[in-house]
């Protein structure tokens, strides 16, 4: 059996999302390119407020649900660490 998100077993790093196609793709995949293009529109929007801000002067923190399990809160922690963001 494969492991789909609406399948509401949670996120795991096998977790996949399928598009209105069918067409499926890693959840992890998905997350870590939505984070990422957050921390690039956040870091151009504040360059442009703020010229000669460094990513590096930023703290990022992303929330998640507390009724999450342990495992969807651990699959966002790599999700944002892939796109170096979160802690290693």
């Amino acid at each position: 059996m494969k492991d789909y998100i609406s399948d509401n077993k949670g996120l795991t790093r096998q977790s996949e999302v399928e598009d209105v196609n069918g067409k499926r793709m890693s959840a992890m995949t998905i997350f870590s390119m939505a984070i990422n293009y957050m921390r690039k529109h956040l870091i151009g929007a504040l360059n442009d407020a703020f010229p000669g801000i460094e990513e590096g002067d930023v703290i990022f923190v992303i929330t998640v649900p507390a009724i999450w399990n342990d495992g969807a809160k651990q699959f966002m922690r790599e999700a944002a660490i892939a796109v170096r963001i979160g802690r290693d």
